[in-house]
Parts: structure tokens; C-alpha cells; sequence
């Protein structure tokens, strides 16, 4: 097994609650369905599961960590609810690329999205994910100009206490090197 491939099954491991379920429980299948010999499926079926879980587990606390840096308000607003909710969705999205947490917290924003609609508790919750979830589209270099409606005044207000006021938030920039400008009013 050459080692981007021992790399690749690692990562799997690491990073994928079902694949590492299947293969703790059937290491040889999960192998052979890979196209590994059965010399590679034995070496991998020596990683203890308890040391794999344990390290599993600290990447998720570590995502969990960059996501609500990242999202700080929402965070104090969902509370305990904000890590019940990171572990339903990291259960099935795994970030890529090279600007992961970025794009981890933007995926976990729109999953919160579609979880709070049905019962959004607070009733602003909605929006003030909606509101941090475009502060990190607006900080990309190739962003120029957004304008947001909100129901509540979550750029201004702290967030206890929100009375219904709709609100328009604008970032832009005046050109792609420059700096992020950001303004917020409620009408």
C-alpha cells in the first residue's frame, strides 16, 4: 500500500463515523472493497478502535472550536444547543480544501439554518446565523458588494432581548485589495 493510499483509508477513518464503524467491524471487507491486499487489510486491522475514536473525537473538538471562533455570536446565542447541533452535522460533513474552517463554519451555519427553520429558538436565531454566516462570504478577496435583509436587528442590538425591527446590513469593498467596510441600519 503506497503511502497516499494508507494516508487516504486514515482519513477515512478519522474523519468518517460510518466508515469507521464498518471497518472496526468487518476490517477485511472494508479493505478488500478499497482494493487492498489482505497483507494491508491486516496492518490497518491492528489500530486499536478505542485510540482512533479517542483521536476522531479531538478533531471534531478542534473543528468545534475553529467553527465557534468563527461564528461567536451564534454560539452564545444557541448555547449548549450550539455543540448538540456541530456534533448532528459533523456527523455528515467533512470540510475540504485549503480554507476549511472557513468553509466548515459556513456549511454549519446553513445546516443550523435548515434545522432552526422549523422551530427557531430564539425566534432571531435565523438571522443572526444568516448575519455572521455573511460576514465570512464577504471577507472573500473576490467579494465586492453585499446587501442583506434581516427581521431583527442582529448587527446592532445584543442579542438578548431582540425586538423585531427589519434591518439592512451592506459590506463592500471599493476594490479587491482593499479593505472590508460593513454598515448596519434598521429602519
Amino acid at each position: 500500500m503506497g503511502l497516499a493510499q494508507t494516508q487516504q483509508v486514515l482519513a477515512q477513518l478519522y474523519t468518517n463515523t460510518d466508515f469507521r464503524e464498518r471497518f472496526f467491524a468487518n476490517p477485511e471487507a472494508v479493505c478488500a472493497e478499497l482494493g487492498l491486499s489482505c497483507d494491508e487489510a491486516q496492518k490497518l486491522a491492528q489500530l486499536s478502535a478505542k485510540e482512533v475514536n479517542i483521536f476522531a473525537n479531538s478533531l471534531k473538538w478542534k473543528r468545534l472550536g475553529e467553527v465557534r471562533e468563527l461564528l461567536p455570536r451564534t454560539a452564545r446565542a444557541l448555547g449548549k444547543n450550539f455543540t448538540a447541533l456541530f456534533w448532528r452535522y459533523a456527523q455528515t460533513h467533512v470540510p475540504k480544501g485549503i480554507k476549511k474552517h472557513r468553509e466548515d463554519a459556513i456549511a454549519f451555519a446553513n445546516f443550523i439554518a435548515i434545522v432552526e427553520k422549523e422551530n427557531p429558538d430564539p425566534p432571531w436565531i435565523s438571522d443572526l446565523v444568516r448575519y455572521e454566516k455573511t460576514w465570512l462570504l464577504a471577507y472573500e478577496p473576490t467579494s465586492r458588494l453585499i446587501v442583506c435583509w434581516f427581521r431583527y436587528p442582529v448587527g446592532i442590538a445584543s442579542a438578548e432581548g431582540m425586538k423585531r425591527q427589519a434591518t439592512i446590513a451592506i459590506w463592500f469593498r471599493f476594490s479587491k485589495p482593499s479593505q472590508l467596510r460593513h454598515i448596519v441600519r434598521s429602519l
